[in-house]
């Protein structure tokens, strides 16, 4: 082909495809990249004289839905359908050997603010600009407090005030599919919830009652001036009911059961079986327990723990005692006495020598797995106790006095709360365990060793998470420095040297010292694993009684396995206080001459 023709050719060809187009950034991507460069610029331009600089800043952004439906006796008390969303800007001064954190009573340089249900990402950005002015200068003059505290003190210095992160800095922002609206289901629950609390009516003993419903669906997004970026998406949902009545004596009993999934409620039929299950469980053992006698004395013996009453312990002593988080410093030095307890029994036997206590985050398919913490630390398996010897804690990049760097043990709950947090703790032993027989025969025989010719089973212990704080005055144990305070006992047997169970009321928990968990004497041949929420830091666990209004909102999920123990170093206390009259009128269900109405289909 001639020079010429080439050139025709070349003018009539197809032009070349143009490159086509970058996709357009989300609405969420674009919220992100505003954040980030509002955090580098305040990083880079906050400023006062003779004030030490920001070195990092962190913004979380938390939108959230919830279904929260509540019935009794067949009617329905609240259905509430709402959306809600805020964000928080946390800012560090000085360096990280030391910045302004830790203070106790002062949240000092974290701001809340509110913002769209939806990414806006102009709106966001100027609310992330005046929250971050706001924490800069609240964490200056928070450092220059510490500083005037550190300079009187004598002795050596604290820890540094942050650990470096290991690893490279994560960014997990994904583009998910947005979850099905919690609203679709909401006739069907409505329906449920209805019909579960209906049941109340077949036990007129109860005095009063609820059944709950409560899905809660949340979005978090974590972003940092150091590049990390963190997005999690969670559906979290409970089945509870609660109950109250009054014992001959006037005594107040509660009691509650709770079905915790984390995944959206569907009104199935297999729930609504689940469902009536546990409100004729819960119903039944609350009469029962109102019939029950108080305990005679006060006993000192050993005592067992089983069903889910040892998981229990655990989620009470070591969810709390075992936080790396250092003790918080005041006007008048650290508060020692805030320190958790098992922070200077690094190296010290804290469990008899068979024992191994680990806490795995990583553990497939269990209720408190996760990947990655509130801080970008990767989670990692870690062995707390071996060989009955504490080897670890649960860290965060806090140091402490012991330890420096990060197991991923930093939680968010969806409130945004956070705090050095346990995930799936597992207790075992190398020795066998004893059949439930061998198990109430040994605990007979040591309790003979102290001179009773009875025991104590404990099989539950009261859930605080959905029952709040105990309502009677006489229930509370006020306990000194370094105790810990375990829930109230819901189901208590006293065990007879003849093997007879008679279940008693009105036993309370004296506060122990961490050494209780020494005295642990022998253990069940088989394993309970429970499913529960706690609240998060060394304040939480499952003694901190959030109540049914914040079961979802203020804690993360958390599994506890472990056998049934037998224990020593307990003090079973009988519970006094007085009562109120009971009611001057006749509960309406207890009166002969009024029918109730049928129970819902």
């Amino acid at each position: 082909m001639s020079l010429s023709s080439l050139l025709v050719a070349s003018l009539f060809a197809a032009p070349p495809p143009a490159p086509a187009p970058e996709p357009a950034a989300s609405p969420a991507t674009n919220e992100v990249t505003a954040i980030e460069a509002e955090l580098k610029r305040g990083i880079g331009k906050l400023r006062l004289d003779e004030a030490p600089a920001p070195y990092v800043a962190i913004a979380r952004v938390m939108r959230w839905e919830l279904l929260s439906i509540d019935g009794s006796y067949g009617g329905i008390i609240t259905d509430v359908h709402e959306r809600q969303a805020v964000g928080t800007v946390e800012v560090r001064v000085g360096t990280p050997k030391r910045d302004q954190s830790g203070m106790f009573g002062q949240d000092g340089a974290q701001m809340r603010f509110a913002l769209p249900l939806g990414p806006e990402a102009a709106f966001t950005r100027q609310r992330t600009w005046l929250a971050m002015d706001q924490a800069f200068r609240a964490a200056t003059a928070t450092y220059a407090q510490k500083q005037a505290i550190l300079g009187r003190l004598a002795g050596d210095p604290p820890p540094p005030d942050w650990a470096p992160r290991v690893g490279a800095v994560p960014r997990q922002l994904e583009n998910l599919a947005a979850p099905q609206p919690l609203g679709d289901a909401r006739a069907d629950l409505r329906t449920l919830t209805q019909q579960l609390s209906s049941r109340f009516a077949e036990h007129p003993a109860i005095d009063n009652g609820d059944v709950y419903i409560q899905v809660l669906s949340t979005d978090t997004v974590t972003v940092g001036s150091d590049g990390m970026v963190l997005h999690d998406r969670g559906v979290r949902a409970v089945l509870a009911v609660t109950a109250q009545t009054r014992a001959e004596d006037g005594m107040l009993l509660d009691h509650a059961g709770a079905i915790h999934t984390q995944a959206p409620l569907v009104a199935s039929p297999e729930l609504k079986q689940q469902g009536e299950a546990m409100v004729d469980r819960v119903l039944d053992e609350l009469e029962q327990m109102a019939k029950a006698p108080m305990i005679e004395e006060d006993y000192d013996g050993p005592v067992l723990l089983s069903g889910s009453a040892s998981a229990a312990l655990l989620a009470s002593t070591v969810a709390t005692q075992a936080a790396g988080t250092p003790p918080p410093l005041a006007e008048g030095g650290r508060l020692l006495e805030m320190e958790p307890l098992w922070q200077g029994s690094l190296g010290k036997s804290v469990m008899p020598p068979s024992y191994q206590l680990v806490d795995d985050p990583q553990k497939a398919g269990a209720f408190g797995s996760y990947q990655i913490d509130g801080e970008g630390v990767a989670a990692t398996r870690t062995v707390l106790v071996k060989d009955g010897v504490l080897k670890g804690l649960l860290m965060t990049r806090t140091p402490n006095s012991y330890l420096s760097g990060s197991t991923g043990r930093s939680r968010i709950s969806p409130v945004l709360q956070t705090g050095a947090t346990m995930s799936n703790l597992t207790l075992s032993s190398k020795k066998r365990g004893k059949s439930t027989r061998a198990l109430e025969a040994d605990l007979l025989k040591r309790a003979r060793d102290d001179g009773y010719e009875f025991a104590y089973v404990i099989e539950e212990l009261r859930d605080g998470n959905s029952l709040g704080p105990v309502p009677r005055d006489g229930a509370i144990a006020v306990g000194g420095s370094r105790k810990v305070s375990i829930p109230l006992p819901a189901k208590v047997y006293r065990l007879d040297a003849n093997g007879k169970r008679t279940l008693v009321r009105g036993a309370m928990f004296s506060p122990v010292s961490m050494r209780v968990l020494r005295r642990i004497r022998a253990h069940g041949r088989k394993s309970v694993t429970v499913p529960m929420r706690i609240v998060v830091g060394p304040a939480g666990g499952l003694a901190a009684e959030p109540g049914i209004e914040g079961i979802l909102s203020h804690t993360v999920d958390v599994e506890v396995t472990t056998p049934a123990l037998i224990l020593d170093g307990f003090e079973l206390l009988v519970e006094r206080g007085e009562h109120e009259r009971l009611p001057t009128l006749v509960h309406p269900l207890r009166n002969p001459d009024w029918a109730a109405p049928a129970a819902a289909n």
